[in-house]
């Protein structure tokens, strides 16, 4: 998995493989809809930056762009 933290969800997705399954979950606990990943920034991932994907799908925590990160995983 590569380090996409703090990168632009939008932008991830399209470096990721389109084969990959993706999902993209709002790490506020808002519960809001990621309808376009890129608005949102890259808060947490599973698994982390730099393991080896052997679970799917790939989860991403995001915030919107201009919010800050919280230290928080996908649920």
């Amino acid at each position: 998995m590569p380090d996409v933290i703090g990168g632009n969800a939008g932008r991830a997705c399209e470096q990721m493989s389109s084969e990959l399954d993706m999902t993209f979950e709002d790490a506020s606990e808002q519960d809001r809809p990621v309808d376009d990943p890129a608005e949102w920034k890259i808060c947490n991932s599973q698994p982390g930056p730099n393991q080896q994907i052997t679970d799917f799908p790939v989860v991403f925590g995001v915030v919107r762009a201009s919010e800050s990160c919280k230290d928080k995983t996908p649920k």
